[in-house]
């Protein structure tokens, strides 16, 4: 459309994240959100995620930052983890569809009303769902049936910390390390990452970031499944969608 090739328009005259001035990692003596996580962000047309958890909490922190990414007309993927009780995965192996199953624990995670900003950067998120630049698949262990197992220590938990960012130019950079999607993890914690680069030796690194977030996407990563968001838990969330773009983030 004219109003898309207007966005990537301006999106090829925005820098790229080759000149962002990242450095190659980050620890809990640096302002993470801002020296790193935002200014990425700004750059960037695509970025790719994982939370770890489902709650309308953790999608909030995930939006922290998106408007900036909305403004480049970008996109994003997030992958979620959730937790299945065995109670539940027996219903799934009697013939209780897995949507079913997994939307009651995804709708009752968002059905609590948000504090104020928290529920402004779910607006974020759900103008990105509704506009067709966010797509959210939920994360699952399973066994050699390909079938979901129970949380448990043995099944064990979707708990990726990693993120990949793309601008209008072709370059990438990936982050891995142990920051959790949290605002304790971006700011307070003592938390350290390393960021590779799609233009410099580090790009192996990247590659392998890259590929792991793409297994999980197409459910290739043995022992886990990746479902797409429950149509209940989707329009949940689209309820906080606004009229209009937001044009601020309440970062």
């Amino acid at each position: 459309t004219a109003a898309n090739a207007q966005r990537a328009a301006s999106g090829l005259m925005t820098p790229g994240l080759s000149h962002c001035g990242l450095k190659i990692s980050y620890g809990p003596a640096d302002d993470r959100l801002h020296d790193f996580y935002i200014p990425a962000l700004s750059c960037s047309v695509r970025y790719d995620r994982t939370a770890g958890f489902f709650s309308s909490g953790a999608l909030a922190i995930a939006a922290a930052g998106v408007q900036r990414l909305i403004a480049n007309g970008g996109t994003m993927r997030l992958l979620v983890g959730a937790h299945l009780s065995r109670a539940d995965v027996e219903a799934i192996q009697q013939g209780h569809k897995l949507n079913s199953v997994l939307s009651e624990h995804l709708v009752s995670a968002l059905d609590a009303a948000p504090e104020k900003v928290m529920r402004e950067r779910l607006q974020v998120l759900a103008w990105l769902v509704a506009s067709g630049h966010l797509q959210i698949r939920v994360v699952l262990p399973a066994g050699p049936d390909g079938q979901p197992l129970p949380t448990s220590a043995d099944a064990g938990y979707f708990h990726a910390k990693e993120g990949l960012f793309a601008d209008a130019h072709g370059d990438r950079i990936a982050f891995s390390g142990s920051i959790n999607e949290s605002a304790a993890g971006w700011q307070h914690n003592y938390e350290q990452f390393h960021v590779y680069r799609s233009w410099d030796e580090s790009r192996p690194y990247l590659e392998d970031v890259a590929n792991r977030f793409q297994r999980l996407w197409e459910s290739q990563e043995l022992g886990w499944i990746a479902v797409d968001i429950p149509q209940a838990a989707h329009q949940l969330l689209l309820r906080y969608r606004p009229a209009v773009a937001p044009a601020r983030d309440p970062l």
